[in-house]
Parts: structure tokens; sequence; C-alpha cells
């Protein structure tokens, strides 16, 4: 695993043209696709965007799920924080930049909190979900995209030193996180595809016995 340090540098580096590079494999796309396939609704909603890139998870569900109260741009690389927050500043209002990690973001409710392939990043993926749970209101939802195992995320890996988290573990640490999973699926097309499973979170509401 790369150490924080190193990662927030590589995607400093990366910010100038991340978003076109996101746009270009059809990233954006698959996020629209997703957000339409769980039927969430953004209106009146506090999102959380928990690595947030250039913002185009949350330029995803701006356009397929409407205008949120207010967004919470997270992510431990600056260059990254700030040019999603130009990119959203005439999308929406009630941007909130927070340049830190998932690890130093405190706790809030969120109604929506967005999530792309930032546990992989994580030495305990059950750990990350802990702390995206922390982050979620009582009736939230969290939408989460993680690196599954395929021959082309090696590729991503020489960069990136990333994990590939099967959906089948994933659930599993779900339930040990006290989430419950609701609906889960890979995407339809293009590197997407091959690259990435999609879940659609929410808090384990069942009562202990």
């Amino acid at each position: 695993m790369t150490t924080q340090s190193t990662l927030t540098h590589s995607y400093d580096i990366a910010a100038s043209h991340w978003r076109s590079k996101i746009e270009g494999l059809g990233y954006a796309a698959a996020y629209r696709w997703l957000i339409d396939q769980t039927g969430l609704r953004a209106q009146d909603a506090n999102v959380l965007d928990a690595g947030c890139g250039t913002g185009d998870f949350t330029r995803a569900l701006i356009e397929v799920a409407g205008i949120p109260k207010s967004v919470t741009l997270l992510d431990p690389s600056p260059r990254m924080v700030a040019a999603a927050t130009r990119s959203l500043t005439h999308v929406t209002q009630g941007l909130l930049p927070r340049p830190v990690g998932l690890e130093e973001a405190g706790t809030a409710p969120h109604d929506i909190v967005l999530c792309a392939h930032v546990i992989e990043h994580f030495s305990d993926p059950l750990e990350a979900l802990r702390l995206l749970k922390a982050q979620l209101a009582a009736d939230g939802r969290l939408l989460l995209v993680v690196s599954k195992p395929h021959w082309c995320n090696w590729i991503i890996w020489v960069r990136w030193r990333h994990r590939m988290i099967k959906p089948a573990h994933m659930l599993r640490h779900m339930n040990k996180a006290g989430l419950t999973c609701l609906w889960d699926a890979g995407f339809p097309a293009g590197p997407p595809s091959r690259s990435s499973h999609a879940y659609l979170i929410e808090h384990n509401k069942e009562i202990p016995s």
C-alpha cells in the first residue's frame, strides 16, 4: 500500500487532468447510471463526497438527482478539492471544501454520502466503512464504488497500489460494520464495467434479538 503522503502528492499532480480522464474513460457516465438506478433524490439533502477528486460523482448526482442543500467536498489532496470547487461553483450553492482525509473528517450526519475508489487505499477496508458510517445520518444512504478483481485493475495498480475487493468480501465487511447493502451491481459498459462494483448502503436497522 502507498503511504498517505505519497498518495496525496500523486493526486495533487494528477488534479489538472483528472476530470478529463474520468470523463474519457466513462466513469462520469457510470456514476450517472448508478444514481439513476438507485433512484436517489438529492433536493434538500446534505451531501458528503468522500474522496471527491474533481467533483465528478457530485456533478453526476446533481445532473440526475437534483441540487442538494449542501455538499462537503472531502479529499486529502488540496488541488483536487480546489478543482472540484471550481468545477461545481456554478452548478450548486452550499459547497464546503475540506482538504482532509476521511480519518480527519470527524462525524456529521449527511443524508447522502458518495464515495468512489477510496476504501481501496485503506490498510483495513472495514475501518474505512466504519468511518463512512460515522458520516451517515440515521436514514441516510451511502453510494459506494469499489475496485474489483480484474486484469485491467492490475494496470491501474502499477500507479496507485490500490486494493481490489471481491463483492462478496465487501458484503461481509458491510455486515461487520453494521451496514446493510440495499442494492449492488456491476456497471454496464466500458472500463467501469471491468474495474468497479457499485453498492447502495444504509445503516443496519435490524433490532437485536
